[in-house]
């Protein structure tokens, strides 16, 4: 991860990334706030989810890890006008694609619901939801553009408007729950409307960096294309490989439905969470790192390959561990410091922060998924990920099944997904030494193990400070300020351990920041 340029796209999409996670706690809060953990918001979460699976599945993430590495391939191969002329001929089949699948979608809202939320008992909540899926339905195809343009433009390593563009998405759902709810006599149809302006949003941000990067639009349906057999020959194989762990959520959605109301805005909650850990900096490093190693690979250089490889997963388990660490013992104070208020209770904090303990267990194996899937796909193995996410998928299923059925309840789902996940990664980092030529497990296993000394270390002192507060009764700015005490002393502690270690990460952040600091000194 020392490559400046990779840094600085790392730092882009980072920072991008955090924009949209502050602005996505602030979206959260209003929606729990307004609407509470009812069955009715489980109606929306469900319909939300149907179109987002899809993006995950046919657009972002099919679509990503298929295009790029050919794309970029094209670029350096063949030139800029070659790789181009690919996009125009992929982006033609995307359209129809997505277009047929929004059709489809709004015409069969009815039987998909009925399939999702099987478990829904209320006539209102299933008619709900329906309404709210065919609303949303058109979100797949804005989105999906706003997929094909983080393909072309991180290809040309511009990475600013695809990173930035879910900023967008929370803003219009934060208007439509502020604003366009009250405009219908069931609130909730605002919120979804506001998912469909923020997609609008979105898409419209990609087209002058697009046009920057050198593409116009024209029509040209080419299948035949040699470049467009190895993308779409690809697609169904990655649809699979990548979004496993979405689907994965959506199985957990379904069972979900099976139990108590609100029990699927439990696992919501506890999502975005986990997510906001892996969100900032991991799925950074990825999207930074996927461009890269498609060019390494399409100049045959496998020692570098298995270089940047073993810098991206150490830096990314320098954040997953602590993040895990933090979650599993002092969870408990973020949930109800940003989700209870209004319609929000102290039961529904206490649900979430269940769910949340055990969605923890999964973010190292998910952090590493996220580096080491790529990989497969720079090299045009895409048969690898998808036996390694049938097997996750299977594990998921049989155990979520098990486990929401003893005391854990929803939170047996979330540990389902967690126990599949570290399934997933492992069988990923069995197999990946025999593709690039032997696993570099000494440059990865001794910062884990100094990430994992030093996330111990931060942890029990933590859970001592959770311990000081009555995080349920307390006033909220008594809660607010032990919950930032937590967070910056585990921060502070957990860096002040990796440094006595030894860990590089901490020189080359600190380098950093004086590379900064030096840089503003100047200015002055």
């Amino acid at each position: 991860m020392e490559n400046p340029s990779l840094l600085r796209s790392t730092g882009i999409v980072a920072l991008s990334t955090l924009a949209s996670r502050v602005l996505g706690f602030v979206r959260d809060m209003i929606v729990a706030g307004l609407f509470g953990a009812t069955g009715m918001l489980d109606g929306f979460f469900v319909a939300f989810r149907i179109p987002n699976l899809l993006r995950r599945l046919v657009a972002e993430g099919a679509l990503t890890v298929s295009f790029i590495p050919v794309y970029t391939e094209y670029l350096v191969a063949r030139g800029e006008h070659a790789a181009l002329e690919l996009a125009q001929k992929t982006l033609s089949i995307l359209l129809v694609l997505l277009c047929a699948m929004v059709a489809l979608g709004i015409v069969f809202s009815p039987e998909i619901v009925r399939v999702l939320a099987w478990g829904f008992g209320d006539a209102q909540v299933i008619a709900l939801t329906v309404d709210l899926t065919r609303i949303m339905f058109p979100y797949l195809l804005l989105v999906g553009l706003v997929a094909f343009a983080m393909g072309v433009l991180n290809s040309h390593r511009c990475f600013f408007a695809p990173a930035f563009s879910p900023v967008l998405l929370n803003a219009g759902m934060i208007t439509g729950a502020l604003f366009l709810s009250g405009l219908f006599s069931q609130p909730l149809e605002g919120l979804a409307w506001g998912v469909v302006l923020g997609g609008v949003l979105q898409a419209a941000l990609q087209l002058p960096y697009l046009a920057r990067a050198g593409f116009r639009m024209r029509f040209s349906f080419d299948m035949g294309h040699p470049g467009m057999r190895k993308i779409f020959g690809m697609v169904s194989a990655a649809a699979f490989g990548t979004a496993v762990y979405q689907v994965n959520i959506l199985m957990s959605t379904f069972l979900a439905s099976l139990l108590a109301p609100g029990s699927i805005s439990y696992l919501y909650y506890s999502d975005r969470l986990t997510e906001m850990m892996l969100g900032i900096f991991i799925a950074a490093i990825g999207n930074a790192v996927l461009p890269e190693m498609s060019r390494i690979t399409a100049l045959d250089d496998t020692a570098t390959l298995r270089r940047l490889y073993a810098r991206a997963a150490a830096a990314s388990l320098f954040l997953a561990v602590p993040a895990a660490a933090g979650l599993m013992a002092a969870g408990g104070a973020v949930v109800p410091v940003l989700f209870m208020r209004g319609e929000f209770t102290a039961f529904h904090a206490e649900m979430t922060a269940r769910a949340l303990f055990c969605a923890s267990l999964g973010i190292v194996p998910v952090a590493l998924l996220r580096i080491t899937t790529p990989v497969f796909y720079s090299l045009k193995d895409a048969r690898t990920p998808v036996l390694a996410a049938a097997a996750s998928f299977a594990l998921n299923i049989t155990l979520g099944y098990a486990l929401m059925n003893t005391q854990l309840r929803h939170a047996g789902l979330a540990l389902a997904n967690s126990l599949a996940a570290a399934l997933q990664a492992g069988i990923l980092l069995g197999l990946l030494g025999r593709r690039i030529g032997g696993m570099p497990w000494r440059e990865m296993l001794v910062p884990a193990a100094r990430f994992l000394a030093a996330a111990l270390g931060m942890a029990v002192p933590v859970r001592f400070l959770y311990r000081q507060a009555d995080w349920y009764d307390d006033p909220l700015g008594t809660r607010v300020f032990f919950l930032v005490l937590l967070v910056c002393a585990g921060g502070v502690l957990y860096f002040i351990i990796c440094a006595v270690l030894g860990a590089g990460e901490v020189r080359l952040l600190w380098n950093r920041f004086l590379s900064l600091a030096g840089r503003a000194n100047n200015k002055d």
